[in-house]
């Protein structure tokens, strides 16, 4: 059994590696992607933005690709992770995760038990796997071949993009707040991927009664 305060892995470094990549090309996408719907700058300048878009894009693309061809056992644990619902998910989204409560009031109310991601969580990663594959496909369709799309597929394509990229936008600060509030998980996934006991304990109990205390059990005996 973990002692309370010793650290267990929660992030792998591929998985780490990843969300990395991910954080450093989404940020510079959804900033030029609001400037390129919004046209605020010179001619030269949203030409400029217009290629860090595209090069951000790329970068996107490819590592995407690439977590799913070396770590395809992750993607397929982490989508069947994401999307799975019940109960407890209702009960989550019904109290909002007693976020609002806590910082709107000051008071603590009671959250279902969580797996390893809580029921926010799997919807930001539905959205990011449904939102960022539409994403890098009608990107590059666009990028790479506009002129061979007839003109209403490109105009559908384009809405598509527009619609997934704001989605995404909007997500955004509220998970990188989230990600910071729960700093200790926020530290595991931007350093060394561990998280202490106590806290997976807290956020993801049955994470840990039916993954953790298992496997440290098995490496015990």
């Amino acid at each position: 059994m973990h002692q309370d305060n010793r650290p267990i892995l929660k992030h792998p470094l591929n998985v780490r590696v990843f969300h990395y990549i991910l954080l450093l090309s989404f940020l510079p996408l959804a900033a030029t992607g609001l400037l390129l719907f919004f046209k605020p700058l010179s001619d030269s300048a949203m030409g400029l933005t217009y290629d860090i878009h595209i090069v951000a894009g790329v970068i996107m693309a490819l590592d995407a690709v690439a977590f799913t061809l070396m770590a395809f056992d992750r993607v397929v644990l982490f989508t069947n992770r994401v999307f799975t619902f019940g109960g407890n998910d209702v009960g989550w989204f019904k109290v909002l995760g007693g976020y609002p409560q806590k910082f709107l009031l000051g008071k603590k109310v009671a959250v279902p038990p969580m797996r390893k991601y809580n029921s926010g969580q799997k919807l930001f990663g539905v959205c990011v796997l449904l939102g960022g594959t539409a994403l890098i496909i009608t990107g590059l369709a666009l990028w790479l071949v506009p002129y061979a799309i007839p003109r209403d597929t490109a105009w559908l394509l384009g809405m598509i993009h527009l619609g997934c990229g704001l989605l995404l936008t909007a997500f955004l600060p509220v998970h990188l707040f989230l990600a910071v509030y729960r700093f200790d998980d926020f530290k595991a996934m931007m350093l060394h991927g561990k998280v202490p006991y106590h806290d997976a304990a807290e956020y993801t109990p049955l994470w840990v009664q039916e993954e953790v205390v298992p496997v440290s059990s098995k490496h015990a005996e």
